[in-house]
């Protein structure tokens, strides 16, 4: 209830707000215009930067190269360098990230020259948000890396800062890569050292990271209570741009929630849509708008969302912004498709379709081709939606064995950071041990008794030492079991999705032949066509290649079961190894008969015959032998 009020209160002040700023900006642009110091000057040109940020960047970057030639024509070193740092971050806010990154590069220089370390590290980081926001997360890890030599974590407040952005920065670029317990673990600790310093505005904004991080991996409850946490101090501090952005987020959670929460997702997509609409954010206001469209799809008031979605395409227009509009096009498709205006449905979809092709955005066209399938299919061209849906599984296996190799990747990083670290601490235990050990060389020059008594204390830390080393060897085991057990488990998934997919593939067939069989009654309809589509579906029936990936599988999870069931049987057929395969994973005799495209007698026939060339007895079950090789 307070979260509530905080918010209705911010929102009858906006108005107040934007003309106060704007007399501001003019009161400046005065005082710029009468000054005549060079140092001055650029003080008053940084104020007015500092009011367009995030509002008007054009502006911004105008205000950063007046005062650059300010500063090179005076030869104000420092001064420069700020400013081709303020000209990076506006560039950076116009996505024009060559352009920012060469203007970090000449403050680089600068601050080396000035011996500013602290400086240096920030812009490394700046660079890295710019490779990031360009998906070139390789680079971006690069550049975060390139700035921890210039953070001395154990100095003060402002390397603590440092260390809180090097943390949180990694944490996007994680999350981004899809690894999200690296993601949550980089967050986790920006959240905890930003509350130690009592940085109320980096805990905001790093317990938010902590929020995605945990709807990224399901939790949506946790991800829910750490955003509104974040939501509360945005708005507390008067930061309305990240509010807003959170509590759309916060109404996108309440919407993927099963069940939907559509008082709580109403109340937060509302409220981001005001809240970006009183800093005049069109980029925001668009977002919100978009998310609060698609909140309303999920409960059917498809009208509703039409007009909601008429607001965003004047804003995507005006912003040119192609991922809104493959966005606004994919979920009108699927609204016409609901109301059963296929055509309609159709060019949308296409028009989707088309635009995340050009964009690159692989994960949004299998949702597409998806829906294809299905808008074809109500159509009645079975042909088109069988090649859709073929796309759709080929995407789908594409982006699920990357993100396999993700997790992957991202475990193998999770044993590398933790085995460094536990090398730093051992490290730091060994210089412990080696100072000790010179102490005691100096004692022992003294008095024989402390050199003695010396001598004792380094045995014993070598000893220590040794013991250090041992369990640094069983933790990196551990790690490495942790990995292969991993594998194990994904390789489980895996034959699960292959046994899944054989269903659906010979379900699909065998419904999309029924079809075809009522057609065939009327020749008139498919007359050229019918031989050659059943000809392709049996074809498609029959090809083998689905098998090899099962049985590929199937023989790693289960230890070479065919070879043990081979030394039975020599004379064991493929069909009958196919067979014993399934009813290992204790599929019923009606779900084979699917996969196999036979009927449930036939299979109780292949069981029979399989029985005896395994020379099992009538009592003995083929099941619960199986299962015991």
């Amino acid at each position: 209830m307070k979260l509530h009020i905080i918010i209705l209160l911010y929102l009858l002040m906006p108005s107040i707000i934007v003309s106060q700023e704007e007399a501001e900006i003019e009161t400046l642009k005065l005082e710029l215009k009468q000054e005549k110091e060079p140092k001055q000057k650029i003080a008053i040109l940084e104020k007015l930067w500092m009011l367009t940020q995030y509002k008007d960047d054009n502006a911004a970057a105008e205000y950063a190269n007046k005062a650059i030639g300010i500063a090179e024509e005076s030869e104000l070193k420092k001064e420069l360098a700020k400013s081709y740092e303020r000209l990076g971050i506006a560039q950076s806010h116009l996505n024009e990230y060559v352009l920012s990154n060469t203007a970090y590069l000449k403050a680089i220089e600068l601050h080396k020259s000035l011996g500013n370390k602290r400086r240096v590290g920030s812009l490394f980081m700046n660079q890295a948000i710019n490779y990031k926001n360009q998906s070139k997360y390789d680079s971006a890890i690069l550049y975060v890396n390139k700035s921890k030599p210039f953070i001395d974590e154990r100095c003060c407040k402002d390397d603590s800062i440092l260390m809180i952005n090097f943390n949180a920065i990694k944490a996007q670029i994680h999350i981004e890569q899809g690894k999200y317990l690296l993601s949550l673990d980089n967050s986790l600790k920006a959240a905890k050292l930003s509350e130690k310093i009592k940085d109320t505005i980096q805990y905001a904004d790093n317990i938010s990271l902590v929020g995605d991080a945990n709807e990224a991996l399901g939790n949506y409850d946790i991800a829910i209570d750490y955003l509104k946490e974040s939501l509360n101090l945005y708005i507390i501090y008067d930061d309305i741009y990240f509010a807003s952005d959170v509590s759309r987020n916060i109404g996108e959670l309440y919407t993927n929630k099963e069940p939907i929460e559509i008082d709580s997702s109403e109340l937060y997509h509302n409220n981001a849509i005001k809240l970006a609409k009183s800093i005049d954010s069109d980029y925001l206001e668009m977002q919100a708008l978009n998310s609060y469209a698609e909140f309303l799809i999920r409960i059917n008031q498809y009208d509703k969302a039409k007009i909601v979605f008429e607001s965003s395409q004047k804003l995507t227009t005006e912003l040119n912004d192609g991922f809104s509009q493959s966005r606004i096009d994919l979920a009108l498709g699927k609204i016409y498709y609901d109301e059963k205006k296929y055509d309609k449905a159709l060019s949308k979809t296409n028009e989707a379709l088309k635009l995340k092709k050009e964009i690159g955005l692989l994960t949004g066209t299998v949702d597409v081709y998806q829906h294809l399938a299905k808008i074809y299919k109500a159509k009645g061209d079975y042909k088109e939606s069988l090649s859709n849906h073929e796309e759709f599984k080929t995407l789908a296996d594409s982006i699920y064995n990357k993100e396999k190799a993700t997790r992957f990747d991202e475990l193998q990083t999770k044993f590398e950071t933790e085995r460094k670290e536990s090398e730093i601490t051992l490290q730091g235990e060994e210089i412990k041990t080696l100072s000790a050990q010179a102490e005691n060389d100096k004692l022992t020059k003294t008095l024989y008794g402390i050199g003695v008594f010396s001598l004792l204390a380094i045995v014993g830390l070598l000893y220590f030492g040794f013991k250090q080393r041992i369990k640094k060897n069983k933790i990196a085991r551990e790690k490495q079991e942790e990995i292969f057990k991993q594998e194990i488990a994904f390789k489980k998934k895996e034959l699960t999705s292959q046994t899944l997919h054989l269903v659906q593939k010979s379900t699909f067939i065998q419904e999309l032949k029924e079809n075809l069989e009522r057609i065939k009654k009327s020749p008139e309809l498919f007359k050229v066509e019918f031989r050659r589509i059943v000809m392709l579906l049996k074809k498609e029936s029959a090809e083998d290649k689905d098998w090899e990936v099962f049985k590929s599988y199937f023989s790693e999870v289960h230890n070479n079961f065919d070879h043990k069931i081979k030394a039975i049987s020599e004379d064991i057929t493929e069909k009958e190894i196919r067979l014993a395969s399934f009813l290992r994973m204790n599929l019923s005799t009606k779900e084979i008969a699917t996969m196999l495209n036979v009927l449930p007698d036939s299979v109780l026939k292949s069981k029979y015959r399989l029985k005896k060339k395994l020379q099992l007895a009538k009592e003995d079950d083929l099941t619960h032998f199986l299962n015991t090789l």
